[in-house]
């Protein structure tokens, strides 16, 4: 008997004292094996992966409500042996084209049984063997990629969720050298990575079910569900551009004072002022923002603007149009030099380009003062980036920013909460800040 084969039997064999219950009994016991109906106006994804994957379906399946018809495999896909045996049914079994396929294996891998063990699953890291070693775990997952890549789909690979001290067949630190070699097998098949060890990783002892164990109580699974999410709303293709500014009218769009915009002559919109009394002295202040009528989650917006000397404006994203600045994210744009000269210094991460008062821009590439820029941003679950002619200046994952502020560098922002914890969907909006600003040819491709 060939020794694969061999060990797809012992490991069926396992798998059975793995769980007290029948592979039909844990289905009906655990509402992530249901079967989903799918809304055909959605991208579909699948999950496959093992006992981690089952505790985060069902919470990520609530966070893709709307967006992705999630299906996940109808049982624990184990390790990579059975990952290979498995394929053919599991992506036969849901007829239809998958858009994103996430998939994890590993923690049944490097996990040493023993015949004679009395601990569940025959779980023995001191007499046991090893269930593969890295190196068919490096083979099995070549396999199984390129099997995977048939279907057309975009795929994102899981790495393994830590091993806990006191875990009886799993040693501490396999998780860490196994994950190196899926990574490895991953960037040469170019697949993405979901990194749900680092979300894990010295966290154990406070989201695990019990000291020594692999899964996690509900809040640890959550906080996987998000990932995985975000992951996969990442991986999905995207759509066909829309304009939602051609130069000829403010149909996609809200103004918060009727007025406070105009069309210029050369199909350019721009910001219109006005004078207030403010403790008996007149200032001008700008006639409200523009926002777009549609709210926007993942997407790739394209503007040019122009600025005027010492002009400071911005463009809203992801935001809620009741509390722009707190509730939501901006990409500053300004004359650096001339609103600093009449406004005092700021800091560099609230500059031109930067991620408002959360990281400054890597560069300045902007044009100078009253010529054209074209500005790009680019946001996919939690990564946002942004572009001005043709220059990455900031590429940023908002999950870094995890307190309220305070930047993950130490400095610190304005923000009442945590960057991480802002909205994921909301409005444009160009900001009438009381300086005049130019903006025409306004595109976006939701992602």
């Amino acid at each position: 008997m060939h020794k694969s084969t061999f060990l797809l039997l012992i490991v069926a064999l396992v798998g059975a004292l793995i769980s007290p219950f029948s592979d039909a009994q844990q289905k009906k016991k655990n509402g992530a094996f249901t079967a989903i109906v799918d809304d055909p106006s959605l991208p579909r994804a699948l999950i496959i992966g093992d006992s981690i994957s089952i505790g985060y379906t069902l919470a990520t399946r609530e966070a893709l409500a709307g967006k992705v018809n999630l299906h996940r495999i109808p049982t624990n896909a184990g390790h990579t042996g059975m990952g290979i045996a498995g394929l053919p049914k599991w992506l036969a079994e849901k007829k239809g084209k998958w858009d994103v396929i996430h998939f994890n294996f590993g923690l049944w891998d490097l996990c040493y049984r023993h015949p004679d063990s009395k601990t569940q699953g025959k779980r023995d890291k001191i007499n046991g063997t090893v269930t593969h070693s890295v190196e068919e775990y490096r083979a099995n997952l070549d396999t199984i990629v390129t099997e995977l890549k048939k279907t057309g789909a975009q795929l994102v690979f899981a790495t393994t969720t830590p091993v806990p001290e006191e875990e009886a067949g799993r040693k501490v630190g396999d998780d860490l050298t196994y994950n190196k070699a899926a990574v490895e097998v991953m960037q040469k098949h170019g697949v993405a990575i979901n990194d749900l060890h680092s979300v894990m990783a010295g966290k154990m002892e406070q989201y695990a079910v019990k000291p020594g164990d692999v899964h996690y109580k509900a809040e640890g699974s959550e906080i996987l569900a998000r990932k995985v999410a975000d992951a996969i709303l990442e991986a999905l293709p995207g759509g066909e551009p829309v304009v939602l500014y051609d130069g000829e009218n403010f149909d996609h769009w809200n103004m918060e004072e009727p007025g406070g915009w105009i069309i210029e002559a050369d199909g350019a919109m721009t910001c219109l002022m006005k004078e207030v009394e403010k403790k008996g002295k007149k200032r001008t202040v700008g006639r409200g923002d523009l926002w777009s009528k549609k709210m926007y989650g993942d997407f790739e917006l394209s503007v040019k603007y122009k600025l005027s000397e010492g002009a400071n404006s911005g463009i809203f994203y992801r935001t809620n149009i009741d509390d722009p600045v707190q509730d939501g994210f901006e990409l500053q744009l300004m004359d650096n030099v001339g609103f600093q000269k009449t406004h005092g210094e700021k800091e560099d991460r609230k500059l031109n380009g930067s991620f408002y008062d959360c990281l400054a821009p890597s560069s300045n590439p902007q044009n100078p003062i009253g010529e054209w820029n074209d500005v790009v941003i680019h946001c996919k679950g939690p990564r946002i980036q942004f572009t001005i002619n043709g220059v990455q200046v900031i590429d940023v994952n908002v999950n870094d920013w995890t307190e309220s502020g305070k930047n993950p560098d130490g400095t610190p922002n304005k923000f009442k909460k945590a960057i991480r914890d802002k909205p994921r969907v909301g409005a444009i909006g160009l900001q009438n800040h009381g300086q005049k600003v130019w903006f025409k040819d306004i595109a976006i491709r939701e992602l």
